[in-house]
């Protein structure tokens, strides 16, 4: 079946903070794919999901459709937003690949200034990272550990030191970056922090809790 193409806005030829956040996302609860050049996005959070929108609509000058699936776990149902796009499709394909065991973390976002950077961590964190109040300590989990040592040497621009560990999960395939210490918390919190309220808050509480008792 004929697709009809929609014009797309001219990219600029440095990455922009949108765009960081559009690959971050992919990267994580996202999916990109060949099979009718399809964008998704698929993520419980309201947040996440407006944003993601948001920031394609800004980017490429599309619009961007919204629909659930049932999960497999609960049976509840899980939104997404979707774009159907062959010229997307070729420029987000620029800064792949997104799949969860071969993903990479494009050598323009290394390239990008700091501003970009942090908004790429950002969007990475809302999607895979967790904040553990009790513990003192920021996770970020993926099964990719090339990836993972991706996102620590970003991390190691911003002066937040952090440590990779394996075996978590229930095949124990899933490596765990771990940012812990007060001043690489306070660090995280004040140069990257989450765009999700639920976790910002979280880490606030720990940040400011360690202020408390200096």
């Amino acid at each position: 079946m004929f697709m009809r193409e929609l014009k797309i806005k001219e990219q600029s030829s440095d990455l922009q903070p949108a765009k960081a956040r559009i690959i971050a996302r992919l990267i994580g609860d996202g999916c990109i794919y060949r099979s009718k050049y399809t964008i998704k996005y698929e993520v419980q959070d309201k947040e996440s999901l407006s944003s993601f929108s948001h920031d394609v609509k800004d980017v490429y000058g599309l619009d961007i459709k919204y629909g659930s699936n049932l999960s497999g776990i609960t049976g509840r149902p899980i939104p997404f937003v979707r774009l159907r796009s062959k010229k997307v499709y070729d420029d987000l394909m620029q800064y792949g690949p997104y799949d969860s065991y071969n993903w990479r973390i494009s050598n323009i976002v290394f390239k990008a200034n700091k501003d970009v950077k942090k908004e790429f961590l950002k969007a990475l964190f809302d999607d895979e990272g967790t904040v553990h109040p009790s513990k003192k300590i920021v996770k970020f989990y993926s099964v990719n550990l090339f990836g993972v040592m991706q996102v620590q040497s970003i991390l190691q621009e911003f002066g937040i030191d952090s440590k990779i560990y394996a075996g978590y999960g229930c095949k124990r395939n899933v490596y765990g970056l771990v940012i812990v210490g007060e001043t690489n918390l306070r660090k995280f919190a004040n140069e990257i922090g989450f765009g999700l309220e639920r976790k910002m808050i979280k880490l606030s509480k720990i940040v400011n809790k360690a202020a408390l008792n200096v």
